[in-house]
């Protein structure tokens, strides 16, 4: 059944210093940033699945510990840019690091490539803007989705007895089509933020570097920009992620209130703020609301 609850987000993002973001029913962990296990604790057990955005130190220097406490007959399965030589490189660092450990399977993974992660979810990566190299998967960011098979109308009405014969006759397309639903979006970092990019998303975890155009840095993105263009989607709620420590909590929040206020957003407005470990995000009190 398409998700109606929202997800349980626990996680830390601040800019250059750490990022990791866990969604307990899914079993996965966005990145891997230092002090990931520590803010996990026994729930780090539960992070099957590692995807990794890119190479940047603050979301991978989590991995080591994960590993050492974690890894257990090729769980869990740790996926990261097939182009990022760091991996491959730390992977045979673990093995000889912690030799009685695991070990994890470690998976390159590149532009539209998905993982299934239950009977009805996937993860599909996408290549971004964040690290430009020419037709090189080194910036990824993520999709969780649904699928979900629809009986054929010309099916409807049909006894499930019926049904099952018509399974084993003729298999299971014959008589379901394929449906997809994204659940969850990752940006991991991203130079901006495109609407159309996330269109069909009911969450969205989008990093806001910077609260101002003007102190846009390398690839990075602004609040301004990213409330202007998730505004235009059909979202349960935006997380606001990867804020720099430069700013206050206090300037943080009233950044948000103001650029919402302009833009009116039909959706609640979440964010992780520097220096803050969340425990069900979404389970608290948003910055911004809709009346």
């Amino acid at each position: 059944s398409e998700m109606s609850k929202s997800p349980t987000i626990t996680g830390y993002s601040t800019a250059l210093f750490s990022t990791w973001l866990f969604l307990e029913e899914f079993g996965v962990l966005f990145d891997a940033g230092d002090g990931a296990s520590a803010g996990l604790t026994q729930k780090s057990r539960k992070a099957n699945f590692v995807f990794i955005s890119h190479a940047d130190r603050d979301h991978l220097g989590g991995l080591l510990q994960l590993h050492q406490l974690n890894a257990r007959e090729g769980q869990p399965l740790i996926c990261y840019p097939r182009d990022c030589g760091s991996f491959p490189a730390l992977q045979r660092f673990v093995e000889k690091f912690d030799p009685d450990v695991g070990p994890a399977t470690w998976q390159a993974i590149g532009d539209g490539d998905e993982i299934s992660i239950s009977n009805s979810h996937i993860v599909q990566a996408r290549r971004n803007e964040h690290v430009k190299k020419q037709n090189l998967d080194k910036s990824l960011d993520f999709l969780l989705i649904e699928q979900r098979r629809k009986l054929k109308e010309e099916f409807e009405g049909q006894s499930g007895e019926e049904l099952a014969a018509l399974r084993v006759e003729h298999g299971e397309d014959h008589i379901t089509t394929p449906q997809r639903q994204r659940l969850i979006g990752y940006s991991g970092d991203t130079p901006r933020c495109e609407a159309e990019r996330w269109r069909g998303v009911r969450w969205l975890l989008h990093e806001a570097t910077f609260l101002h155009e003007k102190d846009c840095r390398g690839a990075h993105c602004n609040l301004p920009q990213v409330i202007a263009e998730a505004s235009q989607l059909d979202l349960q709620a935006l997380v606001l992620t990867h804020f720099s420590s430069r700013y206050s909590h206090a300037q943080i929040r009233s950044a948000i209130t103001s650029e919402a206020k302009q833009h009116r957003p039909a959706f609640p407005i979440f964010a992780i703020l520097p220096g803050n470990s969340v425990r069900n995000l979404l389970g608290g009190e948003p910055i911004w609301s809709p009346e």
